[in-house]
């Protein structure tokens, strides 16, 4: 099969701009809040309103933005409508209490358990927390009282209205237009990784450093694939549309991996100099990435899942030297395939007039997004408990120390305390958020110095920098938190500035405040109730494995049945608690973790869990291929396997439960990149021998984690399965160019 290349096109560079933000969240999340915050104080001005009420109106207007996390709009603007009464009440509160400073520190206090406590509602929770939250602040930062309730609230509402006539008028966001702005996301970034791809198999050399680039790649694809299927479940409008998108998508990731593998373990085969078959070879392979790189999106499917097995095994024009390349083109013709029927980006929007008909296998069946929210809310109501008390006693602490400080501005060293705790379960993720809030304070108190310094008096233009510094808060990524700080302490110092009550001795103090802040929200996390980073990247890692878990038992129970969907639902609630278990481990894979030891032993788990969570992503696609009621006799034996992976799994639960507290004194592991650990993948084309293929290495990869979470008790003779360590190992389903479970689990312990 050849591509034209009358199809081919150039990515264009808002393709690129649209993978670097995937959905462009961010931009419009940026925008929104800029044009809000400007709206807001354009309507102020013009009802000549004071300035305490400019800072109420923008300071809400610029709270909105950062409290909304939903991603479909209609979710947005029920979080929008709930937030104003809320706020309402909130400053209505603390206006009231205003001249009584112990009550109202109490009733502070209060606000933030309850805030805290919402989190356990999801995002709505949490941006709602925030607005009551902030809403309070605003009441002891603008000394409100209850004669300047009527102005204020008037502000507080006028800023709720801009906002939403910004969002819903002037930039309206429709749940096709975001899918759109997705799906171009997620191809700008698959052109990224073809074009790691193709030049990594040209190019010959370097093949570690070029692995490591291209695997950065593929963790953005998967990460664009994520916010698409989140985006999916809470829309929640048409299931059946929304499942055979998000069966397209996963597919085309999978096969994106694969091919990816595959390139890696030809390219690590160097060619000698008189070699020109397999220069040649890699050169055609190269091409026919390039070309797919660039190939529009358009076509229609094949005509059955048996054309395209006929195409892939069938006779083509390929070099007939080196075996390793010649196993990446079936992979780009199954990759060309899964574009094909994932179809362009404009198709996205339904036909007027229509509505898709729900398969029978879902009727009557609770959504996922409410099995996984049902879980989700009852997973996180003990944490959230937890936290509350936390930030409740960090806050308690901050308040002396912040009044003993300075009695006016005491509230700074609150609002650190708080922000510290959020989205944050550990100790150690606590104090590395904490460490990122210092940072950026002091950069920013810097660099806000110098700009408020060398502007002056200029009104107009203090209120420019005071919104593009506001366009940089929204617009930096959350990981880069620093940043995120250093705006807000840049804003804060120019809006001092266009206040008229700048001094140094003001932004002095709001270092001090910013660090006993986050002094207090350290000392809270370790005193009160704690939890270290090896215990919640645990009760991840358990998480993980009872999802592992019920995909296995799920796929024990549907091979051959068509209902596929649930394996893919259930990779992706895989794939969420592969992320959560990455968020909790990040205090000990930190390159500032100064235990290298447990940050390598930290970084080989991830590793390992990452192989796992590809075999198993792998799997579920490729249950979409298995041909329902044909090939009988491979069901007793993928039922065989996926059954002796499931023992595996329940040891591996039974293990980390039972884990000791205390790290062992084995040999700190090399840490070896996923990707190079998935490069030994043995290429089959078969559906069927694909997914026993999987289960089989993810069988072995398991094997592997068993040994890295309990060495001494692999030392003793203790081995998951049920067998000593050392003895004969389990007899492995028979599959000719396959190794078994053990000599896997040994291939990767001996490359770890």
């Amino acid at each position: 099969m050849t591509e034209n290349p009358m199809v081919a096109r150039k990515e264009s560079l808002w393709d690129r701009f649209a993978a670097i933000d995937p959905g462009l969240m961010r931009l419009t999340s940026a925008m929104r809040a800029v044009l809000g915050a400007a709206a807001t104080l354009a309507v102020l001005t013009a009802l000549h309103g004071s300035d305490t009420a400019l800072l109420a109106g923008g300071f809400t207007a610029m709270v909105t933005s950062l409290a909304i996390g939903d991603l479909h709009p209609r979710n947005q603007l029920i979080t929008l409508g709930l937030g104003a009464p809320l706020s309402l009440a909130a400053l209505t509160a603390g206006a009231v209490l205003t001249p009584y400073p112990t009550a109202a520190k109490m009733l502070f206090l209060l606000v933030i358990c309850l805030a805290v406590q919402a989190r356990r509602f999801g995002a709505r929770g949490l941006g709602l927390g925030v607005f009551g939250f902030m809403a309070f602040f605003l009441s002891q930062f603008a000394q409100a009282r209850v004669v300047q309730l009527p102005q204020l609230g008037a502000a507080v509402l006028i800023a709720f209205g801009a906002v939403a006539t910004v969002w819903y008028c002037a930039g309206p966001r429709t749940m096709y237009g975001v899918l759109t702005r997705l799906r171009r996301a997620f191809d700008g970034r698959l052109h990224a990784v073809l074009r790691d791809t193709a030049s990594m198999i040209a190019a010959g050399q370097d093949v570690h450093t070029r692995s490591r680039a291209l695997e950065r790649r593929l963790d953005r694809l998967h990460a664009s694939v994520l916010l698409i299927e989140d985006f999916l479940d809470e829309r929640a409008v048409d299931q059946a549309t929304d499942d055979l998108l998000l069966q397209h998508i996963s597919r085309t990731e999978v096969a994106a991996q694969r091919l990816a593998v595959l390139t890696v373990r030809a390219a690590r085969k160097q060619p000698s100099l008189n070699d020109l078959g397999e220069r040649t070879a890699r050169q055609q392979l190269a091409g026919r990435i390039q070309v797919l790189r660039h190939q529009l999106t358009v076509g229609t499917a094949p005509a059955s899942e048996h054309y395209e097995e006929q195409r892939e095994v069938g006779p083509a024009r390929r070099p007939a030297e080196s075996a390793h390349v010649q196993d990446c083109f079936p992979a780009v013709d199954e990759l060309t395939a899964a574009l094909r029927d994932l179809g362009p980006r404009v198709g996205l929007r339904p036909e007027r007039g229509t509505r898709p008909r729900e398969p029978a296998t879902l009727r009557g069946q609770a959504s996922a997004v409410e099995r996984r929210g049902e879980r989700d809310t009852g997973s996180r109501k003990p944490a959230a408990t937890r936290q509350a008390f936390q930030v409740t006693a960090a806050s308690a602490l901050a308040i002396v120390g912040g009044h003993l400080l300075s009695p006016q501005l005491w509230y700074w060293a609150v609002a650190a305390s708080w922000v510290v705790f959020i989205k944050n379960e550990s100790t150690g993720a606590v104090l590395l958020q904490s460490l990122r809030r210092l940072t950026g304070t002091v950069f920013g108190v810097v660099v806000g110095y110098g700009l408020a310094a060398l502007v002056g008096g200029d009104g107009p233009l203090l209120l420019v920098l005071v919104l593009v510094c506001m366009f940089g808060m929204f617009y930096t990524p959350s990981v880069a938190y620093w940043a995120v700080t250093f705006f807000i302490t840049c804003m804060l110092s120019l809006l001092l500035a266009l206040l008229g009550t700048f001094s140094v001795h003001v932004l002095l103090l709001r270092v001090e405040e910013t660090a006993l802040g986050v002094a207090c929200g350290i000392l809270a996390a370790v005193l009160v109730l704690p939890t270290t980073a090896r215990r919640a990247s645990d009760e991840e890692l358990v998480n993980f494995l009872l999802v592992l878990h019920h995909l296995l038992r799920a796929t024990t129970g549907s091979l051959g049945t068509g209902t596929s969907t649930s394996w893919v639902r259930a990779a992706h609630d895989l794939d969420q608690a592969l992320e959560s278990f990455g968020r909790a481990c990040l205090p000990l894979t930190h390159p500032l973790n100064p235990q290298r030891g447990r940050r390598d032993r930290a970084r080989h788990l991830v590793e390992l869990l990452e192989s796992a969570a590809y075999h198993a992503r792998s799997l579920a696609v490729t249950a979409g291929r298995f041909p329902t009621g044909q090939c009988a006799e491979w069901v007793p034996r993928l039922t065989a396997a996926a059954d002796r992976a499931q023992e595996t799994v329940t040891q591996l639960i039974h293990i980390a439960h039972r884990r000791p507290g205390i790290a062992s004194h084995t040999p700190r592991p090399r840490v070896t990149r996923a990707l190079s650990l998935l490069s030994d993948e043995w290429p089959m084309r078969r559906p069927e021998q694909r997914l026993l293929l999987h289960i089989d290495r993810l069988d072995a990869t398991l094997i592997v984690l068993a040994r890295a979470l309990d060495p001494l008790a692999s030392e003793h003779g203790h081995a998951p399965g049920g067998r000593p360590h050392g003895t004969a190992p389990r007899p492995a389903t028979p599959l000719r160019g396959t190794c078994t479970s053990a000599a896997a689990a040994v291939a990767c312990a001996h490359r770890t």
